[in-house]
């Protein structure tokens, strides 16, 4: 919000090297709502927003790869692009919590979706379908391109 400030004319470039919210054991080491904060400021920005894959971009971290600006939406040769299905730590306790943790994630999982149809033009259903199981991406979708040759 601070570059946004400072001079909305100038583009801002957010490289992103994150597993999201899951290391490669698939364990949660973050929460989606840490993503929907960085979409929502990016969404707020008037600057173009050039989003970078320079390493790893899995789960939240593809789907903010994909709301950068089109046209400016870069994955380096070396860089690996997954997308996974939100998931919450294993609950136990009363059943009310139980179910209270399931809505969180149908929650999180249609605002993923969501933002993901958004930032790739993908429908939704399509969407659904690859997210199923863990999809690695070479070029996450067409509409990605290399802006820096």
């Amino acid at each position: 919000m601070y570059l946004d400030y400072d001079d909305p004319s100038k583009p801002i470039y957010l490289y992103i090297n994150s597993s999201g919210t899951q290391n490669e054991k698939m364990e949660t080491v973050g929460s989606e709502t840490e993503a929907y904060a960085i979409a929502d400021t990016m969404s707020y920005c008037k600057s173009t927003i050039y989003t970078v894959n320079c390493g790893m971009a899995y789960g939240q971290a593809a789907m903010l790869l994909s709301l950068g600006a089109k046209g400016y939406r870069a994955l380096q040769p070396n860089s690996s692009t997954k997308l996974y299905l939100p998931r919450v730590n294993k609950s136990s306790g009363a059943a009310v919590d139980m179910w209270i943790k399931a809505k969180e994630l149908d929650a999180n999982t249609e605002y993923y979706i969501e933002l993901l149809a958004k930032g790739t033009g993908k429908p939704k259903e399509e969407l659904v379908k690859d997210i199923q199981r863990p999809k690695y991406l070479k070029e996450l979708f067409s509409s990605f391109i290399n802006f820096r040759n």
